[in-house]
């Protein structure tokens, strides 16, 4: 018997577990009325992030692998799943550069409507590392954007504020910036009552 078989057979298993949770969302009655997405994501990053601090801990690691990109990839699925469900024109697609150019932007998540560029999403687990500059670097990837799609719009979603002071009462928060979480770090989330900025509030823009 090949030793490592089981772990194989379960790391091929996520592919194949991950299009069965997207037909299953599709027949679901997920409802952007309610927080159901949000939940949702926020329980795949719980997850996530707790089974990287178990591994963490076995092995002696120390840090935990980066959660970026599975936040990004999961975000990308749920607005995938609200797309599809309301029969959208709309396209999502991640890390895709906005036009063939040396020097183009490539956002984490952008939308589209046939070629063109309807708005971008950039994806942040935290901005603990950025917090004085975040929004200078944001605003210039905007305005790389409306160089070349003039009315497209720009998002930005952060997982959580827990380790940064979060957004404040920034007049834009709902509007252009999401905060899943105000000040708590996602393995500590408990209810509904924890989300700060429901991601639905996101999705309901994307039209």
């Amino acid at each position: 018997m090949n030793i490592d078989e089981h772990y194989l057979e379960t790391l091929k298993n996520l592919h194949i577990t991950l299009k069965e949770s997207f037909d299953n969302y599709l027949e679901s009655n997920i409802d952007i009325n309610s927080l159901e997405y949000s939940k949702a994501l926020i329980n795949r990053m719980k997850q996530y992030y707790r089974t990287q601090y178990d591994n963490k801990e076995f092995l002696e690691k120390r840090y935990i692998t980066n959660g970026a990109d599975f936040f990004t990839e999961q975000l990308l699925f749920f607005i995938k799943i609200y797309l599809k469900k309301n029969n959208s024109d709309l396209i999502a697609i991640s890390e895709k550069q906005i036009i063939a150019k040396r020097g183009a932007i490539r956002p984490d998540i952008s939308i589209w409507k046939n070629n063109e560029v309807v708005a971008i999403i950039e994806c942040k687990t935290q901005l603990g590392w950025n917090r004085h500059k975040w929004e200078i670097d944001f605003n210039e990837r905007e305005k790389k954007l409306h160089k070349v799609f003039k009315n497209a719009n720009a998002y930005l979603v952060v997982l959580t504020g827990e380790n940064w002071g979060g957004f404040e009462e920034n007049d834009l928060l709902g509007e252009k910036y999401f905060c899943l979480l105000k000040d708590k770090w996602i393995t500590n989330y408990e209810t509904e009552n924890d989300i700060f900025i429901a991601i639905e509030k996101l999705l309901s823009k994307l039209k």
